[in-house]
């Protein structure tokens, strides 16, 4: 049985956390559950330690299933003027500092000291302090340990927002990023409080009617490569929008391509802005299709990754399929 390595905690973080008046909280645009679950933790277990939490989260940027999390989290975005004036901003589950969710990007940020903790194997490492760990099963767990080295008491309300990270970013302990300490982490998570039951019903048996209305629009336009291997859904802007949804509730409606058997790569192609083609990868067991979205300058994990390209669907469709196939050939 093979041991899996972690990076442990580098000390410049936690004596950048622990000097820190006042920290910017920072993910990624669009953000999922694992990206808010992290922000709103932190922001309870700064408050703990005495210090001024400022997070970053633009208007209109959280998807309607996913606000309960910004509710536990008991939060308000903080305003440019008040980023500006944080000495440390604690940037986590952003593998590029250009995915950052801050108007004005990085620069906004001109006192801070940028702290990056993130468990994306691709991230650029940018920061001045950092701890990347590519073997954890989300940022969720990571943020975990780091409250508990900092001596933070996990409440209910940070257990929730954990396990719901955790629970989103493993498919529901299903994905290979499942691994024996994430697992280990969700019950310890549970019995400091976390509300399992209430998190699962909001994560996955919560669908809005116009969420429901996108879901059908992905079920029919998916597609399916003659050798059953390849499979791709689209929803160009059109489509989101009657649907009455918006760039913000793309998530995890890959998964409807990735379900069908034999499937080995799933893309979803979305068009939540005008002009602007999001590529949601998936790869089965044993297939990585890190480096397929690295062709189209992005990133993410070995099994979950995407990208996005300027164009219409049908462009970035003409594009990237004919290089997944390619992609798959290579690996037969």
């Amino acid at each position: 049985m093979n041991t899996i390595q972690h990076e442990p905690i580098s000390p410049e973080v936690l004596s950048a956390i622990r000097a820190a008046r006042r920290v910017a909280l920072v993910g990624h645009v669009t953000p999922d559950a694992d990206c808010l679950a992290v922000i709103g933790a932190m922001a309870h277990g700064l408050r703990a330690m005495g210090k001024q939490p400022a997070p970053s989260m633009p208007a209109g940027s959280v998807a309607e299933k996913l606000r309960f999390m910004v509710d536990i989290g008991g939060w308000q975005p903080a305003s440019s003027a008040e980023l500006a004036e944080c000495d440390v901003a604690l940037v986590m589950d952003t593998a590029k500092d250009k995915r950052v969710n801050v108007d004005g990007k990085l620069e906004a940020l001109p006192k801070a000291k940028i702290v990056n903790v993130d468990h994306h194997s691709s991230n650029t490492r940018f920061g001045d302090a950092l701890w990347i760990d590519g073997a954890r099963s989300s940022s969720a767990e990571m943020v975990y340990e780091l409250l508990k080295a900092l001596e933070v008491k996990i409440t209910p309300q940070i257990a929730t927002l954990l396990y719901a990270g955790i629970h989103s970013d493993t498919g529901g302990f299903s994905l290979p990023n499942t691994t024996p300490r994430s697992l280990e982490v969700a019950a310890e998570l549970s019995l400091a409080g976390a509300d399992i039951v209430d998190t699962c019903e909001q994560l996955c048996r919560s669908q809005t009617p116009h969420l429901f209305n996108l879901l059908k629009v992905v079920y029919g336009n998916t597609r399916v490569s003659e050798d059953g291997r390849l499979s791709w859904s689209t929803a160009n802007y059109n489509e989101i929008h009657d649907a009455g949804c918006v760039a913000e509730d793309i998530d995890d409606q890959v998964e409807i391509p990735r379900s069908i058997r034999g499937v080995t790569i799933a893309v979803l192609f979305s068009e939540g802005v005008k002009g602007k083609i999001r590529m949601n990868f998936r790869g089965d067991r044993g297939c990585s299709i890190l480096e397929l979205a690295q062709q189209f300058h992005g990133g993410g994990h070995s099994q979950a990754a995407g990208a996005i390209l300027d164009g219409t669907i049908e462009q970035v469709v003409a594009k990237v399929i004919p290089a997944a196939q390619a992609y798959l050939n290579e690996r037969s």
